[in-house]
């Protein structure tokens, strides 16, 4: 079995990138992306939502990745204002998308991943492959979030 630990930062207000967004902003899109994940992250296409109680949201998310088959997972998200958000998948699998505060003042999201395939043996070449195709989706699913909230701060759909 190998457990793949993975993590992707990415500034959420670069220089010269507009409108900046506020941490209440970013806290606003971690909400909608934990019931409108399809939004934020590509490879999901729909979201689910069974049951939606105080901090803690069970739903279901379908993938469709490229060259495989569409899968869906069941999560519990759970939420920690205004810092993190779990998703919680039954396999157990954990994914978290944090905001943190950096020098000057700067915001950044990291996104942790941890993976379990009980198939697949610690340092095997498939471990390498899956951990280069976990790096490079991590780095996507935290830019392409960060991307949509902005879109949805020019519409006029995430507040202040």
């Amino acid at each position: 079995m190998v457990t793949l630990h993975i993590a992707s930062t990415a500034p959420i207000n670069p220089i010269n990138t507009t409108p900046a967004l506020t941490r209440t902003q970013v806290w606003q899109g971690l909400q909608r992306k934990i019931r409108q994940a399809q939004d934020f992250v590509p490879v999901i296409l729909n979201t689910e939502v069974l049951s939606d109680q105080a901090n803690e949201v069970i739903r279901v998310a379908t993938f469709a990745i490229p060259g495989k088959s569409r899968y869906q997972v069941r999560e519990v998200c759970i939420s920690y204002e205004p810092t993190r958000v779990d998703f919680l998948q039954p396999d157990g699998a954990v994914i978290t998308n944090t905001i943190s505060d950096g020098p000057g003042g700067q915001l950044f999201m990291t996104y942790t991943f941890e993976f379990r395939y009980p198939d697949i043996h610690e340092g095997s070449e498939e471990a390498g492959e899956k951990r280069t195709e976990h790096v490079r989706m991590a780095a996507m699913a935290v830019e392409s979030s960060i991307k949509a909230m902005r879109r949805m701060v020019e519409k006029g759909e995430l507040g202040n």
